[in-house]
């Protein structure tokens, strides 16, 4: 899990950041650090608008789930990689 969403972020705090973070390098990424990185995303926009909105978690927790369903059926359609 991503520190997001162990902590989410409160307003007028300045988020941690660790020390030493080590990205990968762009031709290492591969589709699951990009789905991660998509549901980070994710995650973000849908606080955003229940900051703005708190009266539609429904329409929220919708938009959640269509969109993690788009991520899954896009991640899907990559070829598996057998472990080495």
């Amino acid at each position: 899990m991503t520190a997001e969403l162990i902590r989410p972020e409160t307003p007028g705090v300045a988020p941690t950041v660790a020390a030493h973070p080590i990205p990968a390098p762009a031709t290492e990424r591969t589709a699951v650090d990009r789905l991660l990185d998509s549901l980070d995303d994710l995650v973000r926009r849908h606080r955003a608008l229940a900051a703005h909105d708190g009266g539609c978690a429904s329409l929220h927790a919708e938009l959640i789930a269509a969109e993690l369903d788009q991520q899954l059926a896009v991640l899907r359609t990559v070829p598996r990689q057998p472990r080495t």
